[in-house]
């Protein structure tokens, strides 16, 4: 740009959310909490304006504060600081909706043990490799949408299967 006399002052980026696969969409919810709807909606903006690992925090918020709205609606107890995994046990064993019918229950509740585990996981990914910490390394894109796309796909079979 010198050579042509033009001096270069700004150059604008912007984020390309395009590109890869569309991500899982944001369920609307049967069962609605307004923290729970704000953190999905913190989520699409900072995923599309910051990317995937400034949103895993807030969709994890919306997972966790879904699982207690269940709860609560249901009058199911759980303790105070109950996270994910404890509030999807404590939901799976008391609430009958959540059972698994035929065919193939029992490969579905293989499929349900594993979802257990991804919940187990999301606890410490969201602490320490997402922004709600101080983090010095933070999810890469894809595993960040990964995080994302399995919580809002979980967000998806839990009103499902509870509506």
């Amino acid at each position: 740009m010198s050579e042509a006399g033009h001096r270069v002052r700004f150059i604008v980026l912007d984020l390309d959310t395009n590109s890869g696969s569309p991500p899982v969409s944001t369920p609307s919810l049967a069962i609605r909490s307004d923290s729970v709807e704000r953190a999905l909606a913190d989520a699409e903006q900072l995923i599309h304006s910051r990317g995937a690992a400034s949103g895993v925090d807030r969709v994890h918020t919306a997972l966790h504060g879904y699982l207690r709205a269940l709860a609560d609606k249901h009058r199911i107890a759980y303790p105070r600081d109950a996270n994910l995994t404890v509030l999807f046990r404590l939901l799976r064993d008391q609430h009958p909706a959540l059972s698994v019918p035929e065919p193939r229950a029992k490969d579905i509740d293989r499929i349900i043990q594993a979802i257990s585990t991804i919940l187990d996981a999301l606890n410490p990914v969201r602490n320490r490799a997402s922004g709600v910490h101080p983090n010095a390394l933070l999810l890469q894109e894809p595993e960040a949408m990964l995080v994302i796309n399995c919580s809002k796909t979980l967000l998806h079979y839990f009103d499902s299967k509870l509506r």
